[in-house]
């Protein structure tokens, strides 16, 4: 049985992001509820511009859960925020 106090990574997707988003500005948006491991905005790959859309992973779960309701629906650039858990498909 895992310690209590061992921290599991959890990793999101974020989608609704403002096109002039970057890999930094997304860090910046979750770091005020957890350490950011990993930050990522996808690129569509005809143009090469933002496809809103991102990727974070926060060290802790339960911090990354406070940012996922904290920020769910926030809006930015008129959109709302929506960010979903991604689940592993081979857990270790």
């Amino acid at each position: 049985m895992p310690d209590s106090d061992y921290l599991y990574l959890m990793k999101m997707t974020v989608s609704g992001l403002p096109a002039n988003f970057d890999k930094f500005d997304l860090q910046r948006l979750f770091n005020p509820f957890g350490w950011v491991k990993y930050a990522r905005i996808y690129l569509n790959p005809i143009t090469g511009l933002s496809a809103r859309k991102g990727l974070v992973e926060i060290e802790d779960e339960q911090q990354a859960r406070k940012a996922m309701e904290a920020l769910q629906g926030k809006v930015l650039d008129k959109n709302p925020l929506n960010i979903k858990e991604v689940k592993d498909k081979n857990p270790r």
